[in-house]
């Protein structure tokens, strides 16, 4: 990683082997996922209401909130900053279903997964989606309990690209940064996976 990681929301003494390096486009990315990003506006714009017209009291939270907006928008920045880029693959339209493969390791070992979300997405890369096509993804790893006990991710996040920009340069930039073997074993390993398929998390055996 060439920049150096510094971040209020995750962990520093971890880094991702293929950053996003993504600027997200709030509008953006409040078009696709906009239940938190108006549970916390519109928490705060009724304290602040409270605090202006009824009480100095609820200013209290007025500022809490302001605070809690503000680490919200940096928690999504850092995602797809610090995240790690993977590739994921549409399998099907209705609903939109998106496989994403990853190693989970954390050093040692091989953890391969594949992860299948549901995500509506209008375009892909600036086209149409279709099944087969490639989308490029940042995700988040997460720990499933003692970190000190693990030697992999319990799970990651993934989140397509196109939901945090619409700048078609910064997205092919991302593509490009997929090697060809990753995107085949990609393929290679949704054979591995039951049909027909549903969200979830799917350890990969190699040696099949």
């Amino acid at each position: 990683m060439e920049q150096e990681q510094k971040s209020l929301t995750l962990d520093n003494s971890t880094f991702a082997s293929n950053p996003g390096e993504l600027d997200v486009q709030r509008l953006r990315w409040f078009m696709s996922y906009p239940k938190w990003p108006l549970i916390w506006m519109l928490s705060l714009a009724f304290f602040l209401v409270l605090a202006i017209f009824a009480h100095w009291i609820f200013w209290i939270p007025t500022i809490l909130l302001l605070l809690m907006n503000w680490l919200y928008w940096r928690k999504v920045s850092d995602h797809f900053r610090f995240g790690c880029a993977n590739p994921g693959v549409v399998l099907s339209l209705d609903p939109m279903l998106i496989a994403v493969c990853t190693d989970l390791t954390m050093g040692e070992g091989e953890f391969p997964v594949i992860k299948i979300i549901e995500k509506k997405l209008t375009s892909i890369c600036g086209q149409l989606p279709q099944v087969g096509s490639l989308v490029p993804t940042v995700a988040l790893y997460q720990f499933g309990g003692m970190k000190e006990d693990q030697n992999h991710w319990a799970d990651f996040d993934p989140r397509p690209i196109d939901c945090a920009t619409s700048d078609l340069r910064e997205i092919k930039r991302v593509m490009d940064s997929f090697d060809p073997d990753d995107i085949n074993e990609l393929k290679t390993w949704l054979k591995q996976v039951p049909q027909p398929y549903r969200p979830g998390l799917y350890p990969i055996d190699k040696t099949l």
